[in-house]
């Protein structure tokens, strides 16, 4: 991805060096435009120094022999302006064209996302003057391509407490390759329901059964759902990666946490009623426990345990699935047999079913596979037959199962 950075001058601006190094470290290309005020936080070459292309300066148009505010515009796939201060938001807010910066603003075409991350004094911030600039650079129609992040909340660099902070560099790097303009909510939006992680059995005040089920997966189904341009809801388990975080700034996203078998299929049973796309990517209990109100003794425990079969989240979708839904359903086992996998086919038959080898590694001093790891091995069973078996990143998982079932 050709992502044109630019850095204006809010005392975050240092961050957008780790920011630099981050994106060119995922590949992508970096070229950096700092305006008069970033120069008073960090020097140029030091972008250099960290793979970027070019960097110019806030007069470089003036110095070029061809119309560099148009071609930096041609070139760029995104326009990211991390960190944006009150000064340069007021200026896109006027249309002006006086540097460099502002002039690719305005030159660049309308299909392309334009993602801003304010940063400033929470004052600053919350003052009439900046929410009327804010809501001046939304409010045009033609400005659909244009996305503003919400701050984060903390101790500001006046050493005050409360929102303005630049979201994490993590985030950042996180977001932009999920956002594609038009960021104009549009029912028209294909729906997509993800759960993911482990759901937890509590025992008694103190002890639960959950498993080893990270939600990284889940994570990356929902990344590459977004970079389709998917509304994408994610119903996560609540120690389910701190991952999906980053994503909760994104116009599109949603992330519901819960803790039980019963709290996920409530939530699934809600968001898949008007989905197009369900998929069921969650490692859910199969058991729930008559939980007691008081720990319960060791010197009881063959008495006090009572072990219930916790309801079949994924075969009561299936059973009343709403027209039209997809669904892909996920098998981790230890054993991905043809066997193995047609049983679970037969028992709920789904329009994808992701076999997926799992060890966690505790016993018989197995390596860990499948749960918290970035890569797995997956067998793919449609019309109960085995379509394809393969090693995959989970980040390619997505859209391999997106071409699978035809979106």
């Amino acid at each position: 991805m050709k992502i044109l950075l630019c850095v204006s001058g809010s005392i975050s601006a240092y961050k957008a060096l780790d920011l630099t190094r981050g994106l060119v470290n995922n590949g992508h290309q970096v070229k950096i435009i700092l305006t008069t005020g970033a120069l008073k936080f960090v020097v140029p070459e030091v972008f250099s120094y960290l793979g970027t292309e070019e960097v110019y300066l806030s007069d470089s148009d003036f110095k070029n022999k061809n119309v560099l505010h148009v071609d930096l515009a041609r070139w760029c796939d995104c326009l990211v302006i991390a960190p944006l201060s009150a000064n340069t938001l007021s200026r896109l807010a006027r249309g002006e064209a006086s540097d460099l910066l502002t002039s690719v603003f305005l030159a660049l075409e309308s299909h392309k996302p334009i993602c801003l991350f304010p940063a400033m004094n929470t004052h600053m911030l919350s003052h009439p003057f900046t929410q009327e600039n804010l809501a001046s650079v939304l409010k045009l129609k033609t400005l659909q391509n244009v996305f503003i992040s919400a701050t984060n909340s903390g101790i500001l660099a006046c050493a005050e407490m409360g929102l303005g902070k630049l979201p994490t560099v993590e985030e950042i790097i996180t977001l932009i390759p999920t956002l594609r303009a038009p960021f104009t909510k549009t029912s028209k939006l294909k729906k997509i329901v993800i759960s993911t992680g482990a759901t937890i059995a509590p025992l008694d005040p103190v002890r639960y059964l959950t498993n080893s089920s990270s939600g990284i997966t889940g994570f990356h189904l929902a990344v590459s759902a977004l970079k389709q341009g998917y509304e994408v809801v994610v119903i996560a388990g609540k120690n389910a990666t701190a991952q999906l975080d980053l994503l909760v700034k994104h116009p599109n996203f949603q992330l519901q946490r819960v803790v039980t078998v019963s709290d996920m299929y409530a939530a699934i049973k809600r968001e898949t009623s008007n989905a197009q796309v369900y998929l069921s990517a969650a490692a859910i209990s199969d058991i729930e426990f008559d939980v007691t109100l008081e720990k319960v003794k060791k010197e009881h425990i063959n008495q006090s345990i009572k072990v219930n079969k916790a309801i079949d989240i994924l075969k009561s979708i299936i059973d009343s699935k709403p027209h039209g839904l997809k669904i892909v359903g996920f098998a981790a086992e230890t054993n991905l047999s043809d066997e193995v996998l047609t049983k679970k086919f037969n028992s709920k038959p789904v329009d994808l079913l992701v076999g997926t080898k799992v060890d966690n590694g505790l016993v018989g001093n197995n390596e860990v596979s499948g749960f918290n790891t970035e890569n797995a091995t997956y067998r793919f069973m449609q019309n109960n037959m085995i379509t394809s078996e393969t090693e995959l990143k989970k980040s390619e998982l997505g859209e391999y199962i997106f071409q699978k079932i035809g979106l």
